[in-house]
């Protein structure tokens, strides 16, 4: 019998989360994660397979996408394993909130929690390819989508808008000549003795980058649940590796929430918004993703008070028995980073007037926004294109902003916003 192929080409795969990654629950659930026979928590290979090839169409490779995973009329060169977690990567729960959009409170039954395994934690993978004979373009494809892995312009798992799914690898390769003796008892005994290679740095995914700074003044991300010290109930932050953390969706969702108050009141097409930021399925369709994507923020050094504060009776105006609690708002300088398709004109606009807002303190980030929470004293806000063109935009103490445009960002998009009127 003849073997089908007589090259193969081994990558080991060593990666890093450099964010939360979200590998998906059985049956829906979105309060857990995969697990194996093992206990472990690992990534399919069909959605890392399905990453990689989706990456490949975008950039008009469809004929070297069918070539590698498959199609009816192509069996597949290369394969994907599982991506299995180490043991000790830990799995972590943050709470959600629907909002229903028409009266901007929590939607029925919108109150949800979703588990992720987070930052820090590392997985291992293989990729294989095989082929008669050595396909130098087809190698260095491979090396490509792995290089497009390790620089985040490809995201594994769910939650990739969220800010989630970004990895960093370190990749050892072993080539296999199978008409050889030595390299056909290498490749059956599986031997890990193969060379550390540094990958291509190529980026193809245009996009905008928009980096806010400044300091945040009493923000609350409540976690899922209080503890409880003695009558008291003591709400916590969200935190991960012990630094406190402002989530991607909830800054998310609370510039999707101010976009849509900004194109209402402009007499904007609304649609603008869910073009943004995607929306759900709906009238048995699969729903839609958006462009942009917002990063969790670290934050730092950050002051910490606890305050103590009461529920009140609203029929008696009396104190509500075991209504006494505590909360510890957080107060730090933060980095915000999101990023948006470029060529999406209208997009940036509306983006940049939402972020305009938090600068002038006309909207807040997290909980509690009535009574002074969440608002950003924001310093400035950096814009700048995949080839190098820049804005800014920045605040003084009294709220008042001033820009610079010397590349005609601010001017393009304006344009294109003004064309969206309706």
């Amino acid at each position: 019998m003849r073997a089908v192929f007589t090259t193969a080409i081994r990558y080991k795969v060593n990666a890093v989360c450099e964010t939360p990654l979200r590998t998906g629950g059985a049956a829906g659930n979105t309060e857990s994660v995969l697990r194996d026979s093992f206990g472990n928590a690992f990534l399919q290979g069909s959605s890392l397979a399905g990453a990689l090839r989706n990456w490949l169409e975008n950039n008009g490779e469809q004929k070297t996408a069918k070539a590698l995973f498959g199609s009816q009329e192509h069996e597949v060169r290369l394969i994907v394993s599982d991506a299995v977690l180490r043991a000790d990567a830990e799995q972590a729960i943050r709470p959600r909130l629907r909002i229903d959009e028409k009266n901007g409170t929590a939607a029925d039954k919108g109150k949800f929690d979703v588990a992720h395994i987070v930052s820090g934690s590392q997985l291992d993978f293989e990729l294989t390819w095989l082929g008669n004979g050595r396909d130098d373009e087809e190698i260095m494809t491979v090396e490509r989508m792995l290089g497009a892995v390790n620089s985040g312009e490809i995201r594994l798992g769910a939650q990739k808008s969220n800010g989630f799914g970004r990895l960093t690898l370190c990749v050892r390769k072993r080539s296999y000549d199978l008409m050889n003796k030595a390299d056909r008892a290498a490749w059956i005994e599986d031997r890990d003795d193969g060379d550390e290679i540094k990958l291509p740095e190529n980026v193809t995914d245009r996009r905008v980058t928009f980096v806010l700074e400044g300091i945040a003044d009493s923000v609350l991300i409540r976690a899922s649940a209080p503890v409880y010290e003695g009558d008291q109930s003591y709400t916590v932050n969200i935190e991960e590796n012990g630094h406190p953390i402002l989530p991607g969706s909830s800054i998310k969702g609370a510039l999707r929430a101010q976009c849509m108050r900004i194109v209402q009141s402009a007499g904007v097409r609304e649609s603008l918004v869910n073009d943004l930021f995607g929306r759900g399925a709906q009238d048995g369709d699969n729903g839609r993703a958006g462009v942009i994507c917002v990063d969790d923020v670290r934050m730092n050094d950050v002051k910490k008070q606890r305050i103590r504060r009461i529920r009140i009776n609203r029929f008696t105006g009396g104190v509500i028995r075991g209504g006494l609690f505590a909360e510890e708002p957080l107060s730090g300088a933060v980095q915000m980073t999101i990023s948006v398709k470029e060529e999406q004109d209208a997009l940036c606009a509306l983006l940049v007037y939402a972020l305009r807002d938090l600068g002038l303190g006309l909207c807040n980030l997290g909980s509690d926004g009535a009574i002074g929470r969440g608002y950003i004293a924001v310093k400035r806000i950096l814009i700048q294109t995949l080839d190098g063109r820049k804005a800014e935009i920045g605040f003084d103490q009294n709220h008042t902003m001033s820009m610079r445009d010397t590349d005609g960002l601010f001017d393009k998009w304006q344009k294109a916003w003004k064309e969206c009127m309706v």
